[in-house]
């Protein structure tokens, strides 16, 4: 077994993948699908790109706070020993006063060295815990001015410099000030390092990359999930759509199938389906009316075979049935009245007779010899003209009246001498319809009108007479269908005959003059 085959029928066990609405809806949901796997791969690929961009900026500007961290330790250190190395060369400097003038140490003696020291707050000899003397700058104290950071350089013991009441030598303690600009750019260099591991998604709102990058990925896939579930639901809603006009189609394509040339597609709107099924309809009627006339054409057909063979079969002996009798009469010796009287009724119902026969034969030899039509283009005004100058007058009552309105300036594909006998056909056909319809005197009217947008032209035979009911007026154009007793119901089949020969339809409608209208439609050449 081919692997074709095997697929087909694997195919065929899965009983849903057969309908089209499964079909489409599974192939939506796999774009779907391919579109939102390919955004969340081109997503994680612009974050990746950009977290390799942005954590390098990152990872250069940790690099920088901890160096500038480094600096500011290393910067920080060194105020301090040379705050300590300030202070030792203080303590130096009061014991050279204290020994050089023989005395202790006072306060004015801080005083003066606070007010030379810009950067000193305090200034102070301890004993222990106990203060002997102190010097304070009150504007630079922390209750003051809270911007300052506060160094205290360790005790320096002051030997030269011991008051008379101390237990031991004083140690100088001196509190500096240091420049609170300092701790401000360290104070920003931590801030700089904190928002480097953090994003603000908001005025007041600030998340680590982190959380942030894991808060995407969950939106993409929320997104995703809703793509998807938007995707699978608009699917169905097209797919039961699409497939639920396809299914019309194809039933009506079933029932075509099974013979029935009526079923039509209901309307499927104005997208590519519904001119199709527009396009369907158009089709069947074309085809409709195709079967309709092969049909006519072949009941026509058969009328004309019989009228050849009853022509032939009648014709024949009616000359010599009509001498026969003839004779009769002229042989007759005439010795009885009564016989006499008798063989001449006799003879002249059977000439009688006879003379129908022959008429009725001429109808039938007139059908059986109807003859080919030759198409080429001719003026419609041409055809016109020759009929009104060849009719003449309507009757012999110079009350009936023929109107041949002036025809257009149009040319149809057509055999003129045809078409004139359909006019002739028509005209007679009016004519004995107007005289049933009462002693009125009978008018018919001969119009034309033009449709340029079908390229198509249309002659109008309209009388006065009784008009034909609804029902008739298709089995009007039958073989032998006649409403009139004198009637052979053969000249409207011989007219639809040569009008079907044309290429063109004839129907019957309502005229304006209160009778019948016949109107033949004719394509125009061009």
């Amino acid at each position: 077994m081919s692997a074709p085959t095997r697929r087909a029928r694997a195919i065929r066990r899965v009983p849903w993948w057969g309908r089209l609405e499964s079909r489409v809806i599974t192939a939506l949901v796999a774009v779907g699908i391919l579109c939102v796997g390919a955004s969340a791969y081109l997503v994680k690929l612009t974050i990746e790109y950009f977290d390799g961009l942005v954590g390098a900026a990152i990872e250069r500007s940790d690099q920088a706070v901890d160096i500038a961290a480094a600096h500011y330790v290393d910067l920080v250190s060194a105020r301090k020993e040379a705050y300590r190395a300030r202070a030792a060369a203080i303590a130096r400097e009061l014991e050279v006063v204290a020994l050089r003038e023989g005395r202790a140490i006072e306060g004015a003696d801080l005083e003066a060295i606070l007010a030379r020291e810009g950067d000193m707050v305090a200034l102070s000899l301890l004993d222990g815990e106990r203060a002997l003397i102190e010097a304070e700058r009150r504007a630079l104290l922390p209750e003051a001015s809270g911007a300052w950071i506060w160094v205290a350089a360790d005790p320096i013991p002051v030997a030269s410099a011991a008051a008379p009441e101390a237990d031991r030598e004083p140690e100088l303690v001196a509190l500096f000030a240091l420049d609170p600009t300092i701790e401000r750019r360290h104070q920003a260099l931590g801030r700089l390092k904190r928002e480097s591991e953090h994003v603000a998604v908001g005025p007041a709102v600030i998340v680590a990359r982190g959380e942030l990058e894991r808060a995407a990925f969950q939106a993409i896939a929320a997104a995703s999930a809703l793509v998807l579930m938007v995707a699978f639901i608009a699917g169905f809603i097209l797919a039961r759509s699409t497939t639920r006009r396809v299914s019309e189609l194809s039933r009506v394509m079933r029932a075509v199938a099974a013979g029935d040339l009526q079923a039509r597609v209901r309307s499927l709107g104005q997208d590519e389906l519904g001119l199709l099924g527009a396009a369907f309809n158009r089709m069947l009627d074309e085809l409709a009316a195709a079967q309709r006339t092969v049909a006519y054409l072949e009941r026509v057909g058969a009328w004309q075979e019989m009228a050849r063979r009853i022509a032939h079969e009648i014709k024949n002996p009616l000359t010599p049935i009509q001498l026969a009798v003839q004779n009769l009469r002229d042989k007759d010796p005439g010795l009885s009245p009564e016989f006499s009287r008798l063989l001449a009724t006799s003879v002249e119902i059977v000439e009688d007779e006879v003379g129908a026969l022959r008429r009725m034969v001429g109808t039938f030899s007139q059908l059986a010899k109807v003859p080919e039509a030759q198409l080429e283009p001719v003026a419609l005004g041409r055809i016109l003209d020759e009929f009104g100058r060849a009719y003449g007058h309507l009757t012999e009552r110079p009350s009936d009246v023929l109107e041949i309105a002036p025809a257009p300036e149009v040319e149809i594909v057509g055999d003129r001498q045809l078409l004139k006998q359909c006019l002739v056909n028509l005209v007679e056909n009016a004519v004995l319809s107007g005289r049933e319809a009462g002693p009125a005197p009978v008018r018919v009217r001969i119009r034309a009108a033009v449709d340029a947008d079908a390229g198509a032209v249309e002659l109008w035979v309209e009388d006065n007479g009784p008009g034909i009911a609804l029902a008739r007026r298709e089995r009007v154009f039958e073989p032998y269908e006649s409403s009139r007793a004198e009637g052979s119901g053969l000249g409207l089949a011989i007219v639809k005959k040569i009008i079907l020969d044309h290429h063109g339809t004839i129907r019957v409608e309502e005229s304006e003059l209160g009778g019948a209208a016949f109107v033949i439609r004719l394509a125009t050449a061009g």
